[in-house]
């Protein structure tokens, strides 16, 4: 399961399902008392679609983009 809790979540947050990374979702709503995110994303159809995911079954957007790691060296 994934290293978030639902209290890593807030609306707006761009996310996606760790079974399928390539599906951007945005959070829309967020129950804390059944530990659900629901999500909004468009299908290929370019068609809303919905529905709640545990917050543990969810990755942030931030994960995927390249670490940029600063090496300097001094002669």
């Amino acid at each position: 399961m994934g290293k978030y809790t639902i209290k890593d979540f807030k609306i707006g947050d761009s996310v996606y399902h760790l079974s399928n990374p390539s599906l951007r979702m945005v959070a829309i709503h967020i129950n804390e008392q059944l530990n659900e995110i629901t999500c909004r994303w468009m299908d290929k159809n370019s068609k809303p679609q919905s529905l709640e995911f545990m917050a543990q079954e969810l990755g942030k957007q931030d994960d995927l983009r390249p670490r940029i790691n600063v090496v300097s060296h001094i002669p």
